[in-house]
């Protein structure tokens, strides 16, 4: 598809920003899951286990579930390497996926795909992409959020 692999030329400096944050945000939250998992172990709701061991923490009984459930549905990489590896590779087919849509929702706009000129603008970390057939004109840009503790994600809108 010719408008897929025009699209990808066009956003290679989103591909790179949005791995590179999510590559940031898995060293990160390696560690936070370690601490996390850790202090599970360290918690109980039973005071009596309490009494018997001062290292343990008391907390209630629905904090313990919780915190339990989350250990159990966690996957525990055996390094931080393999861990951001594996966020690096789901980002590329993030970005692919999200591409491809792309493609097909401005393929729905009607334009002459003979004819598209394309026109790409960084603004901040997002970027927009303005495609003319010489008729009509889509304008695609992506809201990108992260932060410290959010995992990196965006979206395309279409105008």
């Amino acid at each position: 598809m010719e408008l897929v692999k025009k699209l990808i030329e066009e956003t290679q400096g989103l591909k790179t920003q949005y791995v590179e944050k999510t590559m940031d945000w898995a060293k990160e939250q390696y560690q936070r899951n370690i601490e996390r998992r850790d202090l599970f172990r360290k918690m109980t709701f039973r005071q009596k286990s309490a009494d018997r061991n001062p290292e343990l923490i008391l907390v209630s009984q629905s904090k313990y579930y919780q915190e339990e459930k989350w250990v159990w549905n966690t996957v525990f990489f055996s390094s931080q390497d393999e861990f951001v590896s594996k966020m690096a590779d789901n980002a590329e087919k993030h970005y692919h996926s999200s591409i491809e849509k792309l493609a097909l929702r401005i393929q729905k706009k009607g334009l002459n795909e003979n004819n598209l000129k394309f026109v790409t603008a960084h603004v901040g970390v997002n970027i927009e992409t303005t495609i003319t057939d010489g008729n009509k004109t889509v304008r695609a840009f992506t809201v990108l959020a992260y932060g410290p503790i959010q995992r990196p994600h965006y979206r395309y809108l279409i105008k």
